[in-house]
């Protein structure tokens, strides 16, 4: 296992005593931000008009720079918001190819924009830096980071730590690839930052240096913009920019091989912890403790989240918000209370003789495997939609006698069935409310059904939301 460090980071708390007061509302407050970003630019051009480009937007035309928006689509669906929002911005459409690049001109990548585009490649060939709204922030923010990534539970362990510290009277700000756009929690008065950071967000950033960061887990992802394994990793690792504390996952051997010798470290496991700065989980009799070292921290059955991956995110939570000087009764209460967040493993209830799970955000092979392994069963289970490149075969290994069936739907079901052929039943619905009634009679009274899709959603929905409310609405008509 892993041992710590002598070095240990400045407690969170002394950190957020010298933190001026104020917003970046003001001018005076505009302009030192300006000068804080690097080459001090007076123009930006922003690729990508979706949620973080409008912010990004919003942002810098707020503190004085000349903004240029470039978006593929011909009619952009925030477009209408950018003009309200950012009246001053200029809105190129139908294409992301940068016609206006000046000497003082910022390049701004969103998200969903891959820096291989071939409309990018020549500026990015000339020597231009891309930055994403991450970098800007990090080169702005004044306050502490916690910084949370992985490729499962990143979005529950980020509600969970925030609402830690917040438990403790922080003026805690929340965000990122959770939600809320980083540059929209900019605040002078804020006393640190709890955020959820994605591969494609951590692309474009290297200045980021969290006080605590974490990879929880590595699992195949979006395989469809990474030529492997490797190209995702090393955008992962990005998080562990700088000489904060380092948590890692034990038990998962990419996150193993992340972990510096040099910087303060601190473990999670699914294990009994075998060092003091470990995490991991004590099975005593019929009881189950989570632990740090050999101390009891809480009794499992006081966690209302199911499963045992919201064990281990509970425990990676727990050690962040330890790291920042957060007292464990604190913590302990924050964690017994903690619910969980919608579509990630949410009880909709028992309908029709069957309990059902809304895991609308379980949109990869790791997280479909997480949520049927956390479920005792018998279960069956929905899944489907676009499957991002994955491989579904480790699909097949989760399945087990727990699982009766199988009901897929989406644009990858034919794939899926392939990858799990002969492991066990498998229907086909053409609809989310074909797919619950498939379910149901697949299913026998005390069963469970899990929607656990292992894929995205963007072939039938908006969003994982969408889809988990569209599962919601079917399970509530069967009532």
């Amino acid at each position: 296992m892993l041992a710590a460090a002598d070095k240990s980071s400045e407690p969170m708390q002394s950190m957020m005593a010298s933190a001026p007061a104020g917003d970046y509302s003001g001018s005076d407050d505009c302009q030192g931000v300006r000068y804080r970003l690097a080459g001090n630019p007076s123009h930006v051009a922003i690729v990508g008009l979706g949620r973080s480009g409008l912010s990004c937007a919003e942002f810098l035309a707020g503190i004085g720079l000349e903004v240029d928006v470039y978006d593929a689509q011909s009619m952009p669906a925030l477009a209408g918001e950018l003009q309200e929002r950012v009246p001053e911005a200029r809105l190129h459409s139908g294409s992301i190819r940068i016609d206006r690049w000046r000497e003082d001109s910022l390049l701004v990548v969103s998200p969903g924009v891959p820096l291989s585009h071939p409309d990018l490649l020549p500026l990015l060939e000339s020597g231009v830096r891309p930055v994403g709204d991450i970098e800007l922030f990090a080169q702005c923010a004044v306050a502490p980071v916690i910084a949370i990534t992985g490729s499962n539970g990143k979005s529950t362990v980020t509600q969970l730590t925030g609402e830690m510290l917040s438990a403790a009277g922080l003026d805690v700000r929340v965000g990122g690839n959770i939600g809320v756009p980083v540059l929209d929690l900019l605040d002078l008065r804020a006393d640190c930052y709890v955020l959820e950071l994605s591969s494609f967000q951590l692309e474009t950033t290297w200045s980021l240096k969290p006080q605590c960061a974490t990879v929880l887990n590595l699992a195949a992802d979006h395989m469809d913009r990474y030529a492997g394994m490797d190209g995702y990793v090393e955008a992962k690792a990005k998080i562990y920019h700088g000489s904060g504390t380092m948590l890692i996952n034990v038990d998962d051997e990419r996150c193993r091989a992340l972990a510096q010798a040099d910087r303060k470290t601190l473990a999670f496991s699914s294990s009994a912890p075998s060092t003091e700065n470990e995490y991991g989980i004590l099975r005593d009799g019929n009881a189950t403790w989570l632990m740090r070292g050999t101390a009891q921290l809480a009794d499992s059955a006081d966690i209302r989240l199911p499963g045992q991956h919201n064990l281990m995110n509970v425990l990676a939570a727990w050690a962040l918000a330890h790291d920042a000087g957060i007292d464990d009764e604190i913590i302990r209460e924050a964690a017994a209370s903690f619910c969980g967040l919608p579509h990630r493993m949410e009880w909709l209830g028992s309908h029709a003789g069957l309990d059902w799970i809304n895991d609308s955000k379980g949109t990869n092979v790791g997280a479909a495997a997480a949520a049927i392994d956390g479920l005792d069963g018998p279960l069956v289970l929905i899944a489907g939609g676009q499957g991002k490149g994955a491989d579904f075969a480790p699909l097949a290994g989760s399945l087990g006698e727990k699982v009766r069936g199988v009901v897929l739907m989406g644009e990858d079901a034919d794939r899926i069935a392939h990858a799990i052929a002969g492991s066990r039943p498998v229907e086909f619905a053409d609809s989310m409310s074909d797919a619950v009634n498939l379910a149901r009679s697949l299913a026998q009274p005390g069963d469970t059904v899990l929607l656990s899709p292992a894929c995205a959603s963007f072939d039938m929905y908006s969003g994982f939301e969408a889809r988990g409310d569209d599962f919601r609405r079917c399970v509530e008509e069967i009532a």
